[in-house]
């Protein structure tokens, strides 16, 4: 028997919609291949054999692309977050000095905050600008700009 484009398309979308039954999220990709092979046949007659390689690059390919780009998208965002705000400037409005700290005020809210408390390895008087140069838990470091 050979296979026609609907076929796959069908075999497709049951691989999809059995993917709300299995609590794992891998058959999703396996239904998309198959989709995806659907639509190729629509255009383009392929022998059964060709079908099922493409079937499996297909699929392989949704996996792979699953797991490089799409899943996780959160494992460094605090990394990210942190990084994203190192050099930002903002006007010091309690001075800082090595043995004190201080407060820096942003234009914008800088990680969830506007105001922030700061240390720094020199003084700088209230009314100066800062830069971030590295967040230490809930402090931030600064260097005067």
């Amino acid at each position: 028997m050979d296979l026609l484009w609907w076929h796959w398309i069908a075999a497709g979308i049951v691989l999809v919609i059995s993917e709300l039954f299995v609590p794992m999220f891998f058959i999703l990709w396996f239904g998309v291949g198959a989709i995806m092979v659907g639509v190729v046949m629509r255009v383009v007659p392929l022998s059964s054999s060709m079908q099922f390689f493409l079937w499996a690059i297909f699929s392989i390919a949704m996996v792979v692309a699953w797991f490089r780009f799409f899943k996780n998208p959160d494992k460094t965002k605090a990394g990210i977050s942190k990084e994203a705000f190192i050099g930002e400037t903002g006007l010091i409005t309690k001075e800082v000095s090595a043995m004190a700290k201080g407060v820096i005020r942003f234009q914008k809210p800088i990680l969830g905050s506007d105001t922030w408390p700061v240390i720094a390895d020199e003084t700088i008087p209230s009314g100066e600008r800062a830069k971030i140069v590295d967040v230490i838990g809930q402090t931030l470091k600064v260097l005067k700009a």
